[in-house]
């Protein structure tokens, strides 16, 4: 066991917590990427599970095990999909949540939280400030902190989606996933390694937010300034501590980094082919098939992760202006 608290017997304790408050969602084969590639290549469509992000499952599977533990407080930081997972979590659980979002938080994203019965907190103009905060007052007010990433049962949470991936379509031999903080890839390859130890684990980066292959190449966590990117979701300085790191550094096999063209034009080739909007994340885990960077057998059994379905107004409004002129200058 890598980390304490997370392996196979974890996930599979999350998967009874959390399984009576999540969908099972498709994993629907992508014919559009399978001609491509000459593989059978599989999305999992975690964009179409509650609050339209995997992210749900973690911060279930944390505030049960909280309850459980006696726990009643709990505590985040989060603007984006982590947020609304945990105001959702709270309603099932029955536990208090605050949310630590920085002062500039856009008012949609607080209108969206505002549905829910949480505690909202406005502090800093950065995230790494608001989630210093954040754990300070979870201190404070002696409840529980919960990462969007480092913590083991959050990872486990989203190991879950591995489990439901292998329930369908036993053999796969090939799992495709972006990565920002790195909680869904450990918890995907935990189980695919443990299960099938010859699985190969693809961990997908935005060529603007590389932050968790930087720490493995490195073999360190490096704060930098955050740089723009379409995957917002994966755009994040990495806590010192972060368990993922070595779950990471011993579990993906392979790394692909994917520039901002690249999941601009992925989105719109995915509207075009699956008939869904989804989220920058997510696209970068599909252009790393799409742009065909990716070798893989004839055959072969291959999953991506469609990760979340939350897509930014103004970004989309750029991807859209930024596909008119290309397509016009092409013209």
């Amino acid at each position: 066991m890598i980390v304490d608290r997370v392996s196979l017997s974890d996930v599979l304790v999350a998967q009874k917590r959390i399984k009576p408050f999540v969908l099972n969602t498709a994993l629907a084969k992508s014919f559009w990427l399978s001609e491509l590639t000459q593989a059978e290549v599989w999305l999992k469509l975690e964009n179409l599970q509650n609050t339209r992000s995997f992210k749900l499952r973690g911060a279930l599977n944390a505030m049960s095990w909280a309850r459980e533990k006696g726990m009643v407080k709990c505590f985040s930081s989060s603007i984006g999909n982590h947020a609304l997972a945990m105001a959702q979590a709270s309603q099932f659980t029955d536990r208090e949540v605050s949310i630590v979002v920085p002062e500039n938080v856009s008012p949609k994203k607080l209108k969206e939280l505002d549905r829910y019965s949480v505690g909202i907190v406005k502090h800093g103009d950065e995230a790494s400030i608001t989630e210093l905060f954040a754990r300070r007052l979870a201190a404070e007010k002696k409840g529980l902190y919960i990462s969007p990433y480092n913590n083991p049962e959050v990872i486990c949470g989203q190991g879950t989606v591995a489990l439901e991936m292998f329930e369908r379509v036993p053999k796969l031999s090939t799992i495709i996933c972006a990565v920002g903080g790195g909680g869904l890839i450990s918890g995907i390859a935990t189980v695919a390694k443990t299960i099938n130890p010859g699985c190969r684990i693809v961990g997908v980066v935005p060529s603007a937010a590389p932050g968790m292959h930087r720490a493995v190449t490195s073999g360190r966590i490096q704060q930098s300034v955050q740089n723009y990117t379409l995957a917002e979701a994966l755009s994040l300085n990495l806590e010192e501590d972060t368990i993922t790191l070595p779950l990471v550094q011993e579990l993906v096999d392979e790394w692909v980094t994917i520039d901002e063209a690249d999941i601009a034009s992925t989105m719109f080739e995915f509207l075009d082919h699956e008939g869904m909007l989804i989220e920058g994340a997510a696209a970068c885990a599909v252009a790393a098939i799409a742009k065909k960077v990716i070798n893989f057998k004839p055959r072969e059994k291959v999953a991506v992760i469609i990760c979340g379905g939350n897509v930014n107004r103004n970004d989309w409004r750029e991807v859209v202006v930024d596909h008119l002129v290309g397509a016009s200058r092409s013209a």
